[in-house]
């Protein structure tokens, strides 16, 4: 790709994605920048000029037209390195475990839970469709294709970070508020509601 693409443009794209995977999924092929405005928010003018970061933006749509849903999403996907059928696990089947389980529905976005996992051996057999087993039970049940684990559990965190990465996971999102560390090569990301908040209140008091 020829022109570097911003910061700022690169965290519209998984919001473009989203929508237009269910634009998709209702069966639309083709739409307009205004429609995805409706969608996202995210002004027309705006919508057009981040869609010329795309390679091969020919194909997407002509004037008047409107866009082809289909280049665009495997447009977005390229530059944004995601795939449909991304796998996920889930490790911990707490209160907040059981709301991100009960949440999974990521069908517009980048895959969704396989399976999940917790120390808790009643909590073994399935809920949400989606097969739970003891955590004693990781290496002999992991998916072998998944790369990705959300980390919901307040103990033994370092130790699991651990089996996870020997395991072939490259991505974590963090939900633990532990320290932990990683090897090379594996990605966090950290979701703290407390410090999002604190963001937030900075943002609206600044804008004041």
């Amino acid at each position: 790709m020829d022109k570097k693409i911003s910061k700022a443009t690169m965290s519209r794209f998984p919001i473009y994605l989203k929508a237009l995977r269910k634009m998709q999924h209702e069966g639309k092929e083709v739409c307009l920048s205004s429609e995805l405005f409706d969608a996202t928010g995210i002004q027309d003018t705006t919508v057009r000029r981040d869609f010329t970061y795309l390679s091969k933006t020919d194909n997407f749509g002509q004037r008047g037209r409107g866009y082809d849903v289909k280049h665009l999403i495997d447009g977005l996907s390229e530059v944004l390195g995601l795939g449909l059928d991304e796998e996920i696990i889930l490790i911990g089947i707490g209160n907040l475990g059981s709301a991100i389980l009960k949440y999974n529905r990521w069908q517009y976005t980048v895959g969704k839970i396989v399976c999940g996992y917790d120390k808790d051996k009643n909590k073994e057999g399935e809920r949400f469709g989606v097969k739970l087993f003891s955590i004693d039970d990781l290496e002999a049940t992991f998916p072998s294709d998944c790369k990705i684990a959300i980390l919901a559990i307040s103990e033994n965190v370092q130790e699991t970070v651990d089996r996870l990465m020997d395991l072939g996971i490259k991505g974590i999102v963090d939900f633990t508020h532990s320290h932990f560390t990683v090897r090379p090569g594996v990605d966090v990301q950290a979701v703290d509601v407390v410090v999002a908040i604190q963001e937030l209140v900075i943002k609206m008091n600044s804008e004041q």
